[in-house]
């Protein structure tokens, strides 16, 4: 095996393994506390999808697709897929972060589901399936069987689903 196909696989293992919503958790907590005002993580659909959720709702102030250098969307259709990054950026009032927080519910080990029903109760700050209740200004991201919603899209939508994190 040569060593450019072995770099190649390294490097798509280490993509799929970032990919988890764990390590972006983990990266987007840790550069926020840093006080960075830009960071990349690897370009995947999940990833994108929370970070489109984490923009709407204001924690981060923008978001760019781009190669591992520079966050540049000309050429990011002819990039291989472990070339990929989006580029956020993050918001900071008075040198506190915005993203202040962002925690786990679903583990690797223990997935946690909630229907409909439960889904509404965590929404209104009501403790649901071992999962304390949403507090205000936090945000709840749930896996659906189509896609990663927030919460009360989910929950408008009729849809229940795996309880994936929680940000404030």
């Amino acid at each position: 095996m040569s060593t450019a196909l072995r770099a190649f696989d390294f490097l798509k293992l280490r993509t799929v393994a970032f990919s988890l919503p764990q390590n972006l958790c983990t990266h987007l907590q840790n550069v926020s506390r840093s006080t960075l005002a830009r960071t990349s993580v690897p370009y995947t659909q999940s990833s994108l999808t929370i970070c489109a959720i984490l923009l709407r709702h204001g924690l981060i102030s923008n978001m760019t697709l781009g190669d591992p250098t520079a966050a540049d969307p000309t050429n990011f259709r002819r990039l291989s897929p472990p070339q990929k990054r989006i580029w956020l950026g993050l918001k900071y009032r008075n040198g506190i972060p915005v993203l202040r927080n962002m925690s786990l519910i679903s583990k690797p080990s223990k997935r946690i589901y909630a229907t409909k029903d439960e889904l509404g109760r965590i929404l209104t700050g009501r403790r649901a399936v071992n999962v304390a209740g949403v507090g205000i200004g936090e945000i709840l991201v749930v896996k659906t069987p189509d896609t990663l919603m927030e919460g009360w899209e989910a929950w408008r939508a009729g849809l229940g689903g795996e309880l994936i994190l929680r940000c404030s």
